[in-house]
C-alpha cells in the first residue's frame, strides 16, 4: 500500500473546507426536495415519520439521515480528490475502556458479526463519519463528524451524550474520540457555521 502524505495544517484546513461544503450541500439539497426555499418548523422536526428501514422515528432523524447520505457522497468524492486511500468513511472501531485500546474493524469483518446476528460483538462501537489516517485505518490523524440540526441551524450542535446503560454513559461523542483515536479535537461540521469542536 502506497503510504499517504503526512496531515500538514494546509492539508487539514482544505479537507475541513471540503467537508463544510458537503455539509452546505447535504442540507440545501435534502431540505428543498422536502420543504421547498423554507426550513421546517420545530413541530415538523417532532413529527412521527416512517425511516427507511420502516421504522417510526421522527422526521429530524429521517431529514438528517438524508443529508449524512449526501454528505458522504461529496465527502467521498472531494477526499478522492484531495487525499486518495488516506481516509474512511463511516469505519467502525472498538474501544476497550479498560485497556484503553482501539481496534479498527474492516467492512467484511462487520458485515461477517452481522450476518452471524452477534451484533453483542459491536457494543460500543465508535462510527465516526469521516476519518483521515495515514493509509492504515488503525492509524488515524483526525476525526471528522457531520451534524445536522434540523429545525434551528444557527445554533451549533453539541456532541452527543451517551445514555445511562451504554459503555460510555456519563461521556459524549467527542470525548470518546478523543480517547480512542489520540486526538486533540475531533471536530464537528455542521451546515452554514462549519467546524466547530
Amino acid at each position: 500500500m502506497a503510504a499517504v502524505k503526512i496531515l500538514d495544517a494546509a492539508l487539514k484546513q482544505q479537507v475541513t473546507e471540503a467537508l463544510e461544503e458537503c455539509a452546505d450541500k447535504a442540507r440545501a439539497e435534502v431540505i428543498l426536495a422536502n420543504f421547498g426555499t423554507r426550513s421546517p418548523t420545530p413541530r415538523e422536526c417532532d413529527e412521527q415519520v416512517r425511516g427507511a428501514q420502516g421504522r417510526t422515528i421522527t422526521r429530524a432523524m429521517k431529514l438528517g439521515n438524508e443529508m449524512h447520505r449526501v454528505a458522504l457522497q461529496c465527502a467521498e468524492e472531494k477526499l478522492n480528490q484531495l487525499r486518495p486511500r488516506g481516509f474512511s468513511l463511516e469505519p467502525t472501531y472498538l474501544y476497550n475502556l479498560d485497556s484503553a485500546k482501539t481496534t479498527w474493524l474492516s467492512p467484511a469483518e462487520v458485515a461477517r458479526i452481522r450476518q452471524r446476528g452477534s451484533l453483542g460483538e459491536l457494543k460500543g462501537s465508535l462510527l465516526p463519519d469521516v476519518v483521515l489516517h495515514t493509509g492504515d485505518p488503525a492509524q488515524v490523524q483526525a476525526v471528522y463528524d457531520f451534524k445536522f440540526p434540523c429545525a434551528d441551524v444557527t445554533r451549533p450542535a453539541e456532541w452527543r451524550d451517551y445514555p445511562s446503560g451504554h459503555s460510555y454513559s456519563g461521556s459524549n461523542q467527542g470525548a470518546m474520540y478523543r480517547k480512542a483515536f489520540k486526538v486533540d479535537r475531533p471536530v464537528m461540521i455542521q451546515p452554514w457555521l462549519g467546524a466547530g469542536f
